[in-house]
């Protein structure tokens, strides 16, 4: 038997919080709880939020707001912790779920056991709720952000090596069990991006898997908390090529991967060396980046396959643009 917990977390999301609320309502498969917590908006999020739950009734639909603001990556958090489900959906303020979301991925977790946890495809939308078409890249999925192809509406399994590269998809289309939920609320340090941090322990745990069907709009627009710049106009090469830009996105990466170390004792001999191998990696790339220093740089390709794997070739020529600009 399974219960379906979504743990959803606001802030100043007035103006899509409503149409978010009514896909969760009206699905299919119903969830049995729905955790809301408030990140002290100061638009009129709580009133909307209060308002929907009291005119639909929602006995099941619990709803918190913080007294201070406390950030998203801590309130995802505490939306985990109030969750008592053996699935967990995170969902975010400003998307819209598809009627079959839920019922889709819960097949998924009861057809197959192996799954720990689970990311769906999605699609994008603008402000005004227009879908966005992007360009596939060659041996790509999932909007460009998998690097390798998967066929539509099948699941695969993601493996440590890419996991440990790079984030396979938003937050909001993940869903995970009980057991991974456990093992993050007891060993979080809170430093590593919270859905990413999910991710690798269920790779870590050997059940990480990707549904390559669309279950849900992303919607892109100013206030988003992390946006998917590789698929917007956000990005653009004079920012990406900035060095203070290049050595912030490093330097967090090599933190987010330092703090899984907290996790290593859930990894083989095998499953360690590619843990280690990446977060190593990351460290030669802060330290080159740091060093401004071309040759530096080149010699990161002594590891090609992981270079490849972990920056796109707009980023590995991004690299080198802002170590030789003076």
């Amino acid at each position: 038997m399974y219960k379906v917990s979504v743990a959803l977390t606001t802030y100043n999301g007035e103006k899509y919080i409503k149409e978010q609320l009514s896909s969760i309502l009206f699905q299919r498969y119903p969830a049995d709880e729905v955790i809301i917590i408030d990140d002290a908006s100061t638009d009129n999020t709580v009133n909307i939020i209060k308002d929907f739950i009291e005119k639909n009734q929602l006995t099941n639909w619990h709803f918190f707001i913080n007294p201070k603001n406390v950030g998203f990556i801590k309130n995802f958090h505490n939306a985990i912790r109030m969750s008592t489900g053996n699935i967990i959906f995170l969902c975010d303020q400003d998307d819209v779920w598809y009627k079959t979301k839920i019922g889709t991925m819960v097949n998924c977790f009861k057809s197959n056991r192996n799954i720990k946890a689970l990311c769906s495809s999605f699609k994008i939308i603008d402000k005004r709720g227009n879908h966005l078409s992007t360009k596939t890249l060659l041996n790509h999925s999932n909007n460009n952000l998998i690097k390798f192809r998967v066929e539509p509406f099948s699941t695969v399994k993601i493996d440590l090596s890419t996991i440990c590269s790079y984030n396979i998809s938003p937050g909001c289309t993940l869903a995970f069990n009980k057991e991974v939920k456990d093992i993050f609320l007891d060993k979080t340090s809170n430093s590593c991006i919270h859905d990413w941090e999910i991710c690798l322990i269920a790779s870590f745990l050997d059940g990480l898997y990707f549904l390559n069907t669309p279950l849900m709009d992303y919607r892109i627009h100013d206030k988003n908390t992390i946006g998917l710049s590789e698929i917007t106009s956000i990005s653009n090469k004079a920012k990406l090529s900035k060095h203070e830009v290049r050595i912030e996105k490093a330097k967090n990466k090599f933190n987010y991967l330092s703090s899984m170390k907290a996790y290593s004792y859930l990894l083989n001999n095998e499953q360690y060396k590619i843990f280690n191998s990446s977060v190593e990696f990351a460290k030669s790339r802060l330290n080159a980046l740091d060093n401004k220093n071309i040759k530096s740089i080149l010699k990161l390709y002594k590891n090609r396959d992981q270079y490849v794997r972990s920056v796109t070739f707009k980023g590995r020529l991004a690299d080198i643009i802002c170590v030789i600009k003076k």
